[in-house]
């Protein structure tokens, strides 16, 4: 309730200043990509996201780890650009112990995607997969291998990457997609008594 107070407070200022005929400031526009100014190579840029969610009562940690990797050698997308590498790292904890750590690179992928495609994509990204919130059973993710130029008009890849409280793991097309929780912390179900 604070935060739809908070968002309605936002919204009304930007309606007002709008009103007045107040310059607002331009949109940031969302930097994906660096470009090496010495050898014009691009690459993606890097981040992290982690947050916590509750599996069967317990309390579990996921950290996503998307970077770029310099010493692969360079991919040349369709358009002719040159790109370095890119690779996902999924990480789930319990309290100190490690249940699962991978680093996935897109020829992990080799059975899911086309070999000719796989020769000018990258891994492009890898998220949490929101719409699985209701499967209290394991965790998804959506790893994605495609052009990793984002106004190119091929296609990607989005993969699903179910892994078990075990930390046994298995890959498979990806469905029904919606990836980013509107805060952290949105992945923790209220309904159990997390430990």
């Amino acid at each position: 309730m604070k935060n739809m107070k908070c968002a309605g407070i936002v919204l009304l200022t930007m309606l007002m200043m709008a009103c007045n005929g107040e310059k607002q400031p331009p949109v940031q526009e969302r930097i994906v990509e660096d470009v090496d100014p010495k050898t014009g190579i691009i690459s993606l840029r890097d981040y992290t996201l982690a947050d916590t969610i509750s599996i069967n009562g317990k309390r579990y940690n996921y950290s996503l780890r998307f970077e770029h990797v310099d010493s692969m050698p360079v991919l040349i997308n369709t358009q002719g650009l040159e790109y370095h590498e890119s690779r996902a790292t999924v990480t789930i904890t319990r309290d100190s112990t490690k249940v699962f750590s991978k680093t996935f690179y897109k020829n992990n992928f080799r059975d899911y995607v086309p070999a000719n495609f796989l020769k000018t994509s990258t891994v492009v990204g890898v998220n949490y997969n929101y719409m699985k919130i209701d499967d209290r059973s394991a965790f998804y993710f959506i790893l994605t291998v495609g052009d990793p130029d984002e106004t190119s008009d091929n296609m990607a890849y989005p993969l699903e990457l179910k892994v078990a409280t075990d930390g046994s793991f298995s890959i498979k097309k990806a469905e029904n997609l919606e990836t980013e929780p509107l805060r952290p912390g949105l992945n923790v179900d209220p309904s159990e008594d997390a430990v």
